[in-house]
């Protein structure tokens, strides 16, 4: 007799979506995002499909936090309960384009053409002007917990501040050889700050300012010149910052 293993729900893998499902799916979610809120009831005399198949799919897509019950409020409240209702849900209206990236390259080149370079350079250093101050509480949680908090570690809580805010920041140490004449050999312990996406990509394309308003900050919370090797703007695979991590010591 074989052995049942009990799994959790969580666990069990759903079987594939055929495309006709997929299909019906979409345009529930398109209807839902064009009409909500709007009911089960009154999706399915849309679509010509009976209530209990559209609870099933609405029901999944609820599951999958793509839509959201929306409370409509009671005006002649008769026997039974009041029918829900669907609308789309916070995290799909994130998924779905909004035009942002064209109305801040469009806000971006009018204040150019207002106020000129140090109009945008000024923008983009506020941009990123609590970098620092947020850096600073991290780092003084860290050794109120009694850690130390050397330059490798300040370096690698500034990636994980920077992947909060939508930079896929990862940090790559490196060992660089140096000359020492008349002495043994010497190794730099150096580290490249890599960001895998640009949250602001579409204007530092326009703009290396905001780019260049990075690098001074770095630079500042490091304590020495940092060297921008690459960006993401001028098509490179990632952003990456050569970082010395001695302070007081060029790259």
């Amino acid at each position: 007799m074989a052995e049942v293993v009990d799994r959790p729900a969580a666990a069990v893998e759903r079987p594939p979506r055929s495309p006709e499902v997929r299909e019906t799916r979409e345009r529930l979610i398109d209807a839902i995002s064009a009409h909500g809120p709007i009911t089960a009831r009154q999706l399915a005399e849309r679509f010509g499909l009976t209530s209990a198949a559209v609870r099933r799919h609405l029901a999944s897509l609820e599951a999958d936090e793509v839509i959201a019950e929306h409370e409509m409020p009671v005006r002649n409240r008769g026997r039974g309960r009041p029918s829900k209702a669907f609308v789309l849900s916070k995290a799909a209206h994130e998924r779905l384009p909004g035009g942002y990236d064209e109305l801040a390259v469009l806000a971006i080149e009018e204040l150019a053409r207002a106020g000129g370079d140090a109009a945008v350079e000024r923008l983009a250093d506020q941009r990123v002007a609590d970098w620092e101050s947020r850096l600073a509480q991290r780092v003084a949680e860290q050794e109120a917990a009694g850690e130390e908090v050397t330059l490798a570690r300040k370096v690698e809580l500034l990636a994980e501040l920077l992947t909060d805010r939508g930079y896929a920041t990862t940090v790559r140490p490196l060992s660089v050889p140096l000359p020492t004449p008349g002495a043994g050999p010497r190794t730099l312990v150096t580290a490249q700050l890599c960001h895998g996406h640009c949250p602001v990509l579409d204007v530092a394309t326009d703009h290396p300012e905001l780019c260049e308003a990075e690098t001074r900050v770095i630079s500042r919370i490091v304590g020495a010149p940092v060297q921008r090797l690459a960006t993401l703007a001028q098509g490179a695979h990632a952003c990456t910052t050569h970082i010395p991590l001695t302070e007081g010591r060029t790259p």
